[in-house]
């Protein structure tokens, strides 16, 4: 990976992450909101956006992505700036200087991890029996894995073999590495390599970046042991600094505004292949405090959707303290009495889990309605250990409202006398016994060869004052959102469409993309269905808050059936209002372009279209 790559990595990252850390956000709609610190400001005026990478500031344009914000901030150089936002991410530096001095193991891990990939992938689409009795099995389709690259692993040591046939010292470098990262094996016994991975079905583990760094397998042959064989720590795969599935999550959970934690690959690709694309997963039993702060700061809605079973909520309360630290109460999602995510979607299906997400409980008040006992004994010093269990339950929440709040009903459940103040005493004394966790974080500064470091330095401040790229979604014109409307209120109206016809009036992307949808989707879906399916994609197909409020209000009025008279003559004054909503949209255009071009035989063509446009539309208006 070269020293671009690193700019990659932090830029794919959420914003917020990095401006969080130097000023307070308050989320507004899908972006954050904060005080600009480039000019006096009594109110926020600077808009930061994940979902884009950059932050704008409205009153004194101050602008740019996550190492311009830095860089301007703490008035730092580039490359300097560069480390500070790398830091903040949690990228260790010793993988950076690897990958800034362009280390060729690597380079070589991620030719050989690729090349595996399209292997494990070519076998799958041969259509071996195990495999394609797994995927029947699971109910997987095409569509997860595509998305997951979900693939079989051969027992004929495909992959060494290809390996093998590399020629030379660069075979020679690729067989050592693909041993170091786990997926060539070598038997001393027998002399000879093989593949660590054979009948099996492989699940990708892609970095936050979308690069494959290991495996997951499962084993699909009977008496096949272990039933899941997973890749080990190496140079090119660290598991604690990756979220199973987060790198296909990480828009939806943006614009969803939550993300729902699971425990295995198998609960993350259903729970996407649901619907539910704000999911991902922990690799193993840890959860490292960078993925807790990447979380939190995409959003403060985290849902816990662990297996239900003791391992499952011994890790839901693991983690739950980690995300308490940081001032987040996590809900409790249950998929009792089924077992995990993927057993419920299959026998609840989608709706039925949405039902249980809106409803979910703060997994803490849960927690706490457990160690007290339902029947209140009178002895007090059974009321007192409980009353110390629920301060270590809310301990990492410190002295915020939250937790006092908890304790002063706790203790009132448990018929404590003591007033609550006295109370509150007790528990700051017990937070003062607590041992303080002191993060000291481990810095390295990376070295970078100085021609290098003026190249990019250069190139960067380049692409950072061109940066001009609008924050805000596009407004629907008044025409797009009546029509709108009308066919989600009326969908009979799809069937007397001229899809080109209609699609080349509307000028808004999203309200181009939903009736092309809804014309596909209209006949296949039945009447009795169509209010239900049809807000479910509007609620979580990733839509803007304006096209999900005309949805939601179309929605609400469907009901009586208009007769094809009343279709054609509403869609022909449908079409002539898009018409000439797009003519004055042009217009505008050609007007603002005008005020800017220096040349005068320039701006006589804009004069010129300008006519032009007020011709047609008065025309168009003319038109019976």
């Amino acid at each position: 990976m070269s020293f671009g790559n690193l700019k990659d990595r932090i830029k794919e990252s959420p914003i917020s992450l990095v401006v969080s850390q130097f000023l307070p956000l308050k989320r507004s709609g899908s972006s954050l909101v904060g005080l600009c610190p480039f000019h006096p400001d009594s109110k926020p005026s600077m808009t930061v956006t994940d979902s884009k990478g950059l932050f704008k500031c409205f009153a004194c344009g101050a602008g740019g992505d996550h190492i311009r914000f830095v860089m301007d901030y703490k008035k730092i150089e580039f490359i300097e700036a560069l480390k500070e936002c790398a830091q903040i991410l949690g990228l260790p530096y010793d993988e950076l200087n690897k990958e800034i001095k362009k280390d060729p193991r690597v380079e070589m891990a991620v030719r050989v991890l690729n090349a595996s990939l399209k292997i494990y992938a070519k076998v799958a689409e041969a259509k071996p029996e195990p495999y394609v009795q797994f995927i029947e099995n699971r109910k997987l389709n095409q569509e997860s894995i595509d998305k997951f690259h979900i693939g079989y692993s051969p027992g004929n040591n495909a992959f060494f073999y290809y390996l093998d046939k590399i020629p030379g010292a660069d075979g020679d470098f690729a067989r050592k590495v693909a041993m170091e990262v786990g997926i060539v094996r070598y038997n001393e016994d027998r002399n000879s390599y093989y593949d660590f991975y054979r009948d099996r079905v492989m699940f990708p583990i892609h970095d936050h970046g979308g690069q494959v760094r290991g495996y997951s397998s499962r084993a699909v042959l009977p008496d096949q042991k272990p039933k899941y064989l997973n890749s080990g720590e190496s140079f090119a795969f660290d598991k604690k600094a990756i979220l199973f599935g987060f790198y296909f999550a990480k828009t939806s959970i943006r614009n969803n505004d939550r993300v729902i934690l699971v425990e295995g690959n198998m609960d993350v690709i259903m729970m996407h292949q649901f619907g539910f694309n704000e999911t991902v997963a922990t690799m193993g039993t840890t959860l490292a405090e960078q993925s807790v702060r990447l979380l939190t700061n995409m959003t403060k809605n985290i849902y816990f959707g662990m297996d239900n079973d003791l391992a499952g909520k011994k890790a839901m309360q693991k983690y739950n303290a980690d995300f308490l630290a940081m001032g987040v109460l996590p809900k409790l999602l249950s998929f009792a009495p089924s077992k995990d995510p993927d057993e419920f979607l299959l026998a609840e299906g989608r709706l039925a889990l949405m039902e249980r997400i809106e409803k979910a409980p703060i997994l803490l008040d849960t927690l706490i309605a457990e160690v007290i006992p339902e029947k209140i004994p009178e002895n007090t010093e059974v009321k007192l250990n409980a009353l110390q269990r629920v301060f270590e339950l809310v301990s990492p929440l410190k002295e915020h409202l939250s937790a006092t709040e908890r304790i002063v009903d706790a203790a009132k459940t448990l018929g404590l006398r003591s007033d609550s103040g006295t109370i509150l005493e007790d528990y700051k004394t017990y937070l003062s016994r607590q041992k303080e966790k002191v993060h000291v974080p481990k810095v390295v500064a990376p070295t970078v060869e100085e021609k290098e470091i003026q190249l990019e330095t250069e190139a960067e401040a380049r692409n950072l004052h061109d940066q001009k790229k609008s924050l805000e979604p596009v407004p629907l014109m008044k025409s797009e959102r009546l029509f709108l409307r009308e066919i989600l209120c009326h969908p009979e109206f799809l069937t007397h469409l001229n899809e080109n016809e209609i699609l080349a009036l509307i000028g808004q992307d999203e309200v181009k993309k939903l009736v092309q949808w809804l014309v596909k989707i209209y006949r296949e879906i039945d009447d009795s269905e169509y209010v239900a399916f049809i807000k479910d994609h509007i609620l979580y197909g990733n839509y803007s808050k304006e096209i999900v409020e005309v949805g939601t209000d179309a929605l609400q009025a469907h009901g009586n059936r208009l007769n094809d008279k009343v279709i054609e003559r509403l869609l022909k004054d449908y079409k002539k209002a898009l018409q000439m909503d797009l003519l004055k949209t042009k217009r505008k255009i050609l007007v603002e372009r005008q005020k800017s071009e220096p040349s005068q035989n320039e701006i006589d063509l804009i004069l010129s279209e300008i006519s032009k446009l007020d011709k047609e539309m008065l025309n168009l208006k003319d038109s019976p």
